[in-house]
C-alpha cells in the first residue's frame, strides 16, 4: 500500500504578505472575463483534491486529566481540537 506523505505549505510570514500586497502589476485587462456558468464548469486539476483527508492513525496517549477536561469543556470534538493544537505546534516548530 502506498503512503502519501502529509506535507503542508509553509505559512506566509509578514514580509511575504507585504510583498504580495505591494505587487506592482495589477493590470489584468488582458485576462478574459468569465461568466458564472463558465466558472462553475472548472474542474480541479486533481479530481479527488476536494475529498483529500489526512491519514488518521489510532494511538494510545496518556494526557493529564486537567488537559483532557479543558479540551472537553467546549463540547464534542475534543480529539479534533487536540489534533489542531498539535498541528499548530508542529507547524510553528519548523
Amino acid at each position: 500500500m502506498k503512503t502519501i506523505e502529509n506535507k503542508l505549505p509553509e505559512p506566509m510570514n509578514d514580509e511575504r504578505v507585504t510583498e504580495l500586497l505591494n505587487f506592482k502589476t495589477r493590470d489584468f485587462s488582458d485576462c478574459p472575463v468569465q461568466t458564472l456558468e463558465q466558472l462553475q464548469e472548472f474542474k480541479p486539476k486533481y479530481p479527488d483534491a476536494r475529498l483529500y483527508k489526512p491519514i488518521k492513525k489510532t494511538i494510545q496517549i496518556r494526557l493529564d486529566a486537567d488537559v483532557i477536561e479543558w479540551l472537553k469543556q467546549a463540547g464534542q470534538g475534543y480529539q479534533t481540537r487536540a489534533n489542531t493544537i498539535l498541528r499548530q505546534a508542529m507547524l510553528q516548530s519548523n
